[in-house]
């Protein structure tokens, strides 16, 4: 297939040469067929929007690691009170409550999602 070196002359197979916009140089393109723009490039695109500093970006904690021992916090309290009224020690209770919270913040840090 060749191109015909002179600008809208029609050549057999229907192509013709028209100069380049922006470099003068001709472009072979189908008769009846306008040129196509040059796509520009585009920057990657990522999935998530992009991050902006939350208003407590110096806060001491995460939320998810605040909702996690707050969490710990209220089971290891209710379980110790509920062993406190039912033993009446109140060195049980404390135990019962420490176990429990450090259960429970295992358990929901394995649950909640990172």
């Amino acid at each position: 297939m060749s191109i015909s070196p002179v600008p809208g002359q029609g050549h057999p197979d229907g192509l013709t040469t028209t100069p380049s916009p922006a470099t003068g140089a001709p472009q072979a393109h189908h008769a009846g067929h306008a040129p196509q723009a040059i796509p520009h490039p585009q920057p990657p695109q990522s999935p998530h929007p992009p991050q902006t500093p939350a208003a407590g970006a110096g806060a001491l904690l995460g939320l998810r690691s605040a909702i996690i021992l707050m969490l710990g916090v209220l089971v290891g309290t209710g379980t110790g009170v509920l062993t406190y009224l039912a033993q009446h020690d109140a060195a049980t209770a404390v135990l019962a409550g420490g176990a429990a919270f450090a259960g429970a913040v295992l358990f929901f840090h394995t649950i909640i999602a990172a």
